[in-house]
């Protein structure tokens, strides 16, 4: 039998094969698209099963990052002092900004502990759930390490390996404000 070049074009076309591949399969199947084109996917694996599966992943991913830089919009980053605000962006541009300047992150740790000392309230402020004040954590880690050295000094070492050890973190409280949850620090 012999195979037409629209035969060859047409399994070119649904395949990605060569001219050869093409020609030698259609006489192999006596002009038989559909026998060639699954003989072609059982020896070359289907691919057109693997191309959907990556493109639904990359959609994911997009779909993924779409949402992350919306959630980064709407979360805001607030230093106060005194109930003043003295700045309020969304976190993204904080972002940038620390991406931006990278060589001077020591900057920003100084600036950061500086702020925390002077009594600055630095809160990160979300749309939706859980509030956690950032400056009652750090205050909490304070106090339990100040409680745990103070009853280190009190007890002999043999009773303290007996003693039950107090909670390794503090306790964050939920606080609903305006539908905003915020984490503050200072």
């Amino acid at each position: 039998m012999s195979i037409s070049m629209e035969q060859i074009d047409e399994m070119r076309k649904r395949t990605n094969c060569s001219y050869q591949e093409a020609k030698e399969l259609l006489e192999k199947y006596n002009g038989d698209l559909i026998d060639a084109i699954i003989a072609f996917e059982k020896m070359h694996g289907n691919n057109s099963n693997s191309n959907q599966k990556t493109c639904q992943k990359e959609q994911s991913f997009g779909k993924r990052v779409k949402a992350l830089i919306q959630k980064s919009c709407v979360t805001r980053f607030i230093i106060e002092k005194d109930q003043n605000i003295i700045l309020n962006i969304p976190i993204i541009i904080l972002i940038v900004a620390v991406l931006i300047t990278m060589p001077i992150i020591g900057l920003y740790v100084a600036a950061f502990i500086l702020l925390y000392v002077m009594g600055y309230r630095i809160r990160i402020r979300k749309e939706k759930g859980q509030d956690v004040n950032i400056n009652e954590f750090v205050d909490g880690i304070g106090s339990k390490v100040r409680t745990a050295a103070d009853k280190m000094r009190e007890k002999p070492a043999a009773e303290q390996e007996s003693s039950p050890q107090d909670e390794a973190g503090p306790k964050n409280e939920d606080k609903k404000e305006d539908g905003y949850n915020e984490i503050t620090i200072g």
